[in-house]
């Protein structure tokens, strides 16, 4: 029988919750020298990325998250046997502590800090004098401009909603980091996002970080918005291959 792992954690931890996962199977710990497994037996060799299977990964995950540090594993990792995953985790004992090391009393919780404008081009062009004197070079002509002209006109404004997103996100993280263990900065996802964070935050200090957020808001221009989600397991603050890969 195979077993889905969900996550790899502590040996010695305290017991873990009733917990049903992938298949409605039980929930157990797999302990190897330092560390454990959480896992379930499962019958299949690849678990889909279905509704009901992504909601049960994601409802143990959660439940752990909630007392436990956890390194989560990638959806569908699901070793051959008991002895594959002990092997596993004795190969990778050193990265896996480091890694359990690294989020020690922490939950991740992501920040998306976005532009509430119909069109934040237009918004910065208002915005910026030399925008504006560069809009009216390209278009003062009767004759539309040329291919080039709008190329430059457009680098223009790429340049200048990059250098926006910088300079807003580095006031973000300068007040929000100060109640973080990390704050890593992620791709923005569409072009309204100013920026996407994620924060790993001490469980202790969700107040604190809520607190920051807030203060960062009511620095920043009306126009722009604050998007917590969370808490969530450290995703992005694991590094290291899946089991199966």
């Amino acid at each position: 029988m195979g077993l889905y792992v969900y996550a790899v954690g502590r040996a010695g931890d305290d017991e873990l919750p009733a917990l049903e996962g992938i298949l409605d199977q039980p929930v157990n710990r797999l302990e190897q020298g330092s560390l454990c497994a959480i896992v379930s037996e499962c019958s299949l060799a690849l678990v889909r990325a279905e509704r009901r299977n992504i909601a049960a990964n994601q409802r143990v995950l959660s439940a752990l998250n909630t007392q436990f540090d956890i390194l989560p594993m990638a959806f569908g990792a699901v070793t051959k046997s008991e002895a594959e995953l002990r092997l596993f985790l004795d190969e990778h004992q050193d990265t896996l502590t480091a890694q359990l090391l690294r989020i020690a009393g922490a939950i991740e919780m992501s920040l998306r800090v976005r532009l509430e404008v119909p069109d934040p081009i237009a918004y910065l062009v208002e915005r910026t004098p030399a925008l504006r004197a560069a809009r009216e070079r390209t278009f003062r002509s009767r004759r539309p401009p040329s291919y080039d002209d709008r190329i430059r006109l457009g680098q223009l404004c790429e340049d200048a909603l990059r250098q926006y997103r910088d300079g807003r996100t580095a006031q973000v993280v300068a007040v929000v980091g100060a109640s973080c263990a990390e704050v890593m900065k992620l791709p923005v996802r569409e072009e309204k996002e100013i920026a996407n964070l994620a924060a790993l935050v001490p469980r202790a200090g969700l107040d604190q970080f809520e607190v920051a957020v807030n203060e960062s808001a009511a620095q920043l221009d009306e126009d722009i918005a604050f998007d917590i989600s969370g808490p969530w397991p450290p995703h992005n603050f694991v590094q290291f291959n899946p089991v199966g890969q």
